[in-house]
């Protein structure tokens, strides 16, 4: 479900990219990483292309 709530994730360097993206939860809490254009009121994000924020892993 999109909310016209927006979220500020990080405070890192900003760098504009390529591909616009969107984020969303789910309802169990997951943050998915989309396409902009993925439809919000999926019931799943994986099958759409989104990645989960969980599975995204950072290096130091």
């Amino acid at each position: 479900m999109e909310k016209d709530v927006k979220l500020h994730i990080g405070e890192g360097i900003l760098k504009p990219g390529v591909r616009p993206i969107k984020i969303y939860v789910d309802a169990q809490g997951e943050y998915w990483i989309c396409d902009k254009d993925v439809d919000p009121t999926s019931d799943d994000f994986k099958r759409d292309g989104c990645v989960a924020h969980s599975d995204v892993h950072m290096v130091k």
